[in-house]
């Protein structure tokens, strides 16, 4: 319905030029009187009352609209429109009227009042159909406009927010690999180098994986064990992680640094010592698609949990329109499970 203002123009005068032909000059195939070599005057005479009848309704409308752009106030330029139309359209039908009875143009001499309510309601029902075209054309091309912006505007209002995001949740572990990598500088070069390496592998991942709104389960399993292994160099013994269920994760796709801001919160408020190790276990169910990060819970003294690394990954779940994630705990464990998806299944989602 998204119809140019130019092509309507054309088109909508020479239908209504149609439609006036057949109303007025119908009459003359049926006349008493040898009229029919009449038709070229007539058709000339047709064109042009369309005219002051098209022009000068399309001239209102648009003036309208441009004083009161607002789609609320379409009825305003309805109204506004049929109180100045109306007082114009049945001036225009009294002159047509009176040149073709008065001036005899057809040769024949007709009913005057008949006549002119005849052709008067024939007129303002064209123009009452023009400025309600016009007006619907308008409403709908409006409507569309607004509808994209406003799916545009929420667009980058969840990039803005996905991106805020991403950013809460990367810097945390950054202070305490740096130290470590200092200690591992002093006791054993060649495990610094690699862990320099590891270091530098898990910051290029951050990097590219923030280009992505899903990412490769596997490639996030690949980071998430370097990941661990700059962690597993600063509690040694205290750490474990197991990962089952990976036999076929190369199509299935999560939201990056997923797993990465559930290990860090896991080791964020538990104890971890050799004494008290801390075992996290990472099981992947690809037929159920979805993934469940759990471990032991032997929770700090007096740590405050703020409930931000997990409410930022929920809400990034939300944003991207994906299934809500899990958190369960009891006495002994705590648990979150993330949904995993299928590229299909992700590209059917409304977003």
């Amino acid at each position: 319905m998204n119809i140019p203002e130019q092509k309507l123009r054309i088109y909508g005068y020479l239908a209504l030029s149609a439609f006036f032909f057949i109303f007025f000059m119908l009459e003359m195939f049926f006349s008493p009187w040898n009229v029919q070599h009449l038709v070229p005057k007539a058709v000339v005479f047709t064109l042009l009352f369309t005219a002051a009848v098209w022009e000068p309704t399309r001239f209102v409308i648009l003036w309208l609209r441009k004083r009161t752009p607002d789609l609320t106030r379409s009825w305003y330029r309805m109204r506004t429109a049929m109180l100045v139309l109306v007082p114009y359209g049945l001036t225009l039908t009294w002159v047509r009227v009176f040149i073709e009875n008065y001036t005899l143009i057809w040769g024949t001499q007709i009913n005057f009042l008949w006549y002119y309510f005849w052709t008067a309601s024939t007129v303002l029902l064209f123009i009452m159909l023009q400025v309600a075209i016009y007006e619907a054309i308008y409403y709908f091309r409006e409507w569309k406009s607004a509808m994209t912006e406003a799916e545009e505007l929420k667009r980058l209002h969840v990039e803005m927010q996905f991106d805020a995001l991403k950013v809460q949740v990367q810097p945390h572990f950054l202070f305490n690999t740096l130290n470590t990598l200092i200690g591992l500088m002093e006791l054993d070069k060649a495990r610094a180098r690699k862990f320099t390496e590891e270091l530098a592998y898990v910051y290029r991942y951050l990097l590219e994986a923030n280009e992505n709104v899903l990412i490769s389960l596997e490639d996030e399993l690949n980071f998430t064990r370097a990941f661990f292994f700059l962690l597993k160099n600063r509690y040694d013994e205290g750490l474990n992680l197991n990962v089952s269920g990976g036999e076929e994760i190369g199509r299935l796709k999560v939201p990056p640094l997923s797993l990465q801001m559930l290990l860090e919160n896991a080791i964020k408020h538990n104890v971890i010592t050799k004494a008290s190790p801390l075992f996290i276990t990472v099981k992947i169910d690809a037929q159920a698609g979805r993934v469940v990060v759990a471990n032991n819970l032997q929770r700090k003294r007096g740590a405050v949990s703020t409930g931000k690394g997990l409410s930022h990954l929920k809400e990034k779940f939300r944003l991207l329109e994906l299934p809500d994630m899990q958190i369960h705990e009891t006495d002994q464990i705590f648990s979150v499970t993330i949904p995993v998806l299928r590229p299909l299944a992700y590209e059917s989602i409304n977003h």
